[in-house]
C-alpha cells in the first residue's frame, strides 16, 4: 500500500502559532498599568499622601522592587515610615549590583530584580536614600548612616569618572540624610560635590564651609514624579519599549518660602531638576539591551499584532466579499431581466454592495490598527518607580524655629507640624506637589 505525505496547511500552522503566542502572552505575570494607578495619583497630586497610600493599587506587583519603593516613599513623606519592605528588597538586592561600559566609556551600574526588573541607577540609590531616612526617623541613626554611605559609594563609582553616575541634586539630598544622622563633615563633602557638578548652587558651597551644622534644615521634595510619554521611533525595534518613551517632569519649580510661628521666615534654595536621572536611564536600557528581558512586552506586542492583522485580514476579506457578492447579484439581475429597470436595479445594487463592501473595510481596518495603537504605547504599561521627586528645595536657620511653619508658594499653604528628625540638628523633611492641575493624569 502506497502512503502519501500530506503537506501541513498553512492555515492550521497560522492558528497553532496564534495560540501559542497567546499562551505565552497568558503565562507572564500581570503588570501595573497607569490607568491602575490613576485613584491614588490623584489624591497625590493633591498632595494627600495619606489617601494616595490608601488607594495605592494592589492587583499586581505585590512585594516587588517597584511597589515597595513606592509605598515606601509615601509613608516616608508622611512621617510615618514603613521600611520593612525596603529592608528585604535591600537584603535581596546586596551583591547584586553589575557594572558595565559602554564604548563610550561610560560606567553604567544595574541589578537586576528577581521579577526580572532592571531597577534604574537613581532607583538603586534611591532605595539606600529610603531607607537611611526611615532609620533616623526611628532614630537609629548608626543604620542611617551606614545607609547613606551605601547610596555615596554608588555615586562614587571608580571607573570612568567623566562616564559614571552621579548628580548634584542626589548630592543635595544625601547631605540632608547626613545631616540627619549626626554626620555634617560628611554632608559637607557633599555639598561641595554638588556645586562641583554645577557651580550655579553657590548657595550649596556657601553651607558647606560653615563648621557647624544648622540649627534647622529643611528640605522639601517637589514634583509629583515624571509621566512617561509615548515617543516610538522608526528605526527602534518595535518591542523595545524604553527606544520609544520619554518622561515629561509635570513639578512648576515654584518659588517657596517657610515661615514660623513667630514669623521667622526662610527662603529656601531650589536644585537641579531630575531630567538627567531619566535620560541616564534611557541611554542604559539602550546600552544594556542584550541583558534587559523584552518577554512581556514583546509577548503582548507579538499578540496584539497577530490579533490586529487577523482582524484586519477578516474584515478585509468580509468586505471584499460584500463587494464581489452584491456586484455579481446586480450583474445578474441584469442579464437574466434585460429592461432598462433592471439595468438600473442591478447597477445600484452592485454600485451599493461596492461602497459597502469598502466601508466595512476601512471601519475594520481602522478599529484594529487603533486597537494595536494603544495596546502598543508603551507608556501605559512602562515599568519605573513612579513616586519619587523631580527636584527638592534646601533652606536653613541658626535662629529658633517655632512650630507649626507653614510653607506657602504663590498658590498654596502647607502647615508642617513639627521637625522630621531633632539629633545634632533640626531637620525637617516634606512633599510639595507642585503642579498646576491635577484634573487630567
Amino acid at each position: 500500500m502506497q502512503k502519501y505525505k500530506t503537506s501541513p496547511n498553512p492555515f492550521n500552522s497560522a492558528c497553532l502559532l496564534l495560540l501559542a503566542l497567546l499562551g505565552s502572552g497568558c503565562s507572564h505575570p500581570t503588570l501595573l498599568t497607569r490607568q491602575d494607578y490613576q485613584k491614588s495619583q490623584q489624591y497625590f497630586l493633591r498632595g494627600n499622601a495619606d489617601e494616595a497610600l490608601l488607594n495605592f493599587p494592589r492587583e499586581a506587583e505585590e512585594g516587588t522592587f517597584i511597589t515597595t519603593m513606592e509605598k515606601g516613599y509615601l509613608s516616608l513623606i508622611q512621617g510615618k515610615p514603613q521600611i520593612k519592605g525596603l529592608q528585604k528588597q535591600a537584603e535581596v538586592l546586596e551583591n547584586r549590583v553589575r557594572y558595565h561600559v559602554s564604548r563610550e566609556a561610560r560606567t553604567f551600574f544595574y541589578v537586576q530584580t528577581p521579577e526580572d526588573y532592571y531597577a534604574s541607577e537613581h532607583e538603586v540609590i534611591w532605595l539606600h536614600f529610603l531607607l537611611s531616612w526611615g532609620y533616623s526617623l526611628h532614630g537609629k541613626y548608626e543604620d542611617a548612616c551606614v545607609e547613606a554611605r551605601i547610596a555615596s559609594s554608588l555615586l562614587s563609582l571608580p571607573w570612568s569618572p567623566a562616564g559614571h553616575f552621579d548628580d548634584p541634586s542626589m548630592r543635595l539630598f544625601l547631605a540632608g540624610l547626613w545631616t540627619m544622622c549626626g554626620e555634617w563633615h560628611e554632608a559637607q563633602v557633599d555639598l561641595r560635590a554638588a556645586w562641583f557638578m554645577d557651580n550655579s548652587l553657590t548657595w550649596a558651597k556657601e553651607l558647606a564651609e560653615h563648621s557647624q551644622p544648622p540649627a534647622n534644615l529643611f528640605l522639601v521634595m517637589g514634583g509629583p514624579g515624571p509621566e512617561p510619554v509615548w515617543n516610538p521611533e522608526l528605526t527602534a525595534n518595535p518591542l523595545r519599549s524604553e527606544r520609544q518613551v520619554n518622561f515629561k517632569l509635570r513639578g512648576q519649580k515654584s518659588r517657596i518660602s517657610l515661615i514660623d510661628r513667630n514669623a521667622v521666615t526662610i527662603e529656601p534654595q531650589l536644585s537641579p531638576d531630575a531630567g538627567k536621572w531619566y535620560e541616564r536611564h534611557l541611554a542604559r536600557e539602550s546600552e544594556l539591551h542584550e541583558l534587559i528581558l523584552d518577554s512581556t512586552y514583546g509577548g503582548k506586542a507579538a499578540v496584539s499584532s497577530t490579533i490586529a492583522g487577523g482582524k484586519i485580514a477578516a474584515t478585509t476579506s468580509a468586505g471584499l466579499a460584500v463587494g464581489i457578492g452584491g456586484t455579481a447579484l446586480g450583474a445578474a439581475i441584469i442579464y437574466y431581466a434585460n429592461s432598462a429597470n433592471a439595468v438600473e436595479a442591478g447597477l445600484a445594487i452592485a454600485w451599493a454592495s461596492i461602497v459597502k463592501g469598502r466601508e466595512i473595510s476601512r471601519e475594520g481596518y481602522e478599529e484594529s490598527t487603533s486597537k494595536l495603537k494603544q495596546e502598543l504605547d508603551p507608556s501605559f504599561t512602562y515599568r519605573f518607580v513612579r513616586y519619587l521627586p523631580e527636584y527638592l528645595w534646601m533652606g536653613w536657620s541658626d535662629q529658633a524655629i517655632t512650630y507649626p511653619v507653614e510653607l506657602r508658594t504663590s498658590s498654596s499653604k502647607i502647615r508642617i507640624q513639627q521637625p522630621s528628625v531633632v539629633n545634632r540638628s533640626s531637620v525637617t523633611v516634606s512633599h510639595l506637589p507642585d503642579v498646576r492641575s491635577y484634573k487630567n493624569y
